[in-house]
């Protein structure tokens, strides 16, 4: 018989995980979401016309507002530019630049799948086969793109662009890359920063030791 012992210290680590695909993001109506919290990314806009996408709820209070062109209230969520709100994390006595923008027309991405759950299979969000510019185009503009996942070294560039990663099996985390890969005692990585520490050196300059090394075959990217 095999010693036990022996089968464990030979035995293969699954490490599949690392590689597994995230699954495509689709936008849902912040009306409709739950758990959208202050320094959450929305996507605003007005259907038919435009979308704009990184912005950060501001505030967890709703407002009400008036479009231009319009004439009756709406309920709103108070919404500003990244560098804005975590400007005033950093100096809370500069202000926080904000507006309030209609409820109806602001969105949140989330999941295809619930974390945990196997993932839908994306086809070729695995390769590396270049898209064409016609999967883009729209029959109409009632509402934000989904956003679907591909391997990070199929990007032509990084620097600048969240980036996902899953660190453990089935729990992905967000980051932005600060580099293009860069080879690394034989591996391929990229110096990639958490959204927060992002922002924040736009401001205070003094955060290169939280710049992070993760390995480039972990990173996938969201057109």
């Amino acid at each position: 018989m095999s010693d036990p012992w022996e089968a464990e210290v030979f035995r293969v680590p699954d490490l599949s995980w690392q590689t597994q695909v995230p699954p495509a993001r689709h936008p849902v109506p912040v009306q409709y979401a739950t758990e959208v919290e202050p320094g959450d990314e929305v996507t605003i806009g007005l259907p038919g016309h435009y979308f704009i996408d990184g912005q950060v709820l501001a505030l967890a209070e709703r407002g009400v507002t008036t479009l231009a062109g319009q004439t009756e209230d709406q309920e709103a969520l108070a919404v500003a530019a990244p560098f804005a709100y975590w400007l005033a994390k950093a100096f809370p006595k500069a202000g926080l630049t904000m507006q309030w923008w209609p409820v109806a027309y602001s969105w949140t991405y989330r999941d295809a799948v619930q974390p945990g759950k196997p993932p839908i299979d994306e086809g070729s969000a695995t390769g590396d086969s270049a898209r064409s510019w016609l999967d883009h185009v729209r029959s109409s503009l009632h509402e934000p793109p989904v956003r679907q996942p591909r391997p990070a070294r199929a990007a032509a560039s990084l620097s600048g662009r969240t980036v996902r990663l899953q660190h453990e099996r089935g729990t992905w985390s967000w980051w932005i890359a600060v580099s293009e890969p860069i080879e690394l005692d034989g591996n391929f990585v990229v110096h990639a920063m958490r959204p927060s520490d992002f922002w924040l050196t736009q401001v205070v300059f003094e955060s290169v030791e939280r710049v992070q090394v993760v390995p480039l075959y972990r990173l996938y990217v969201y057109d």
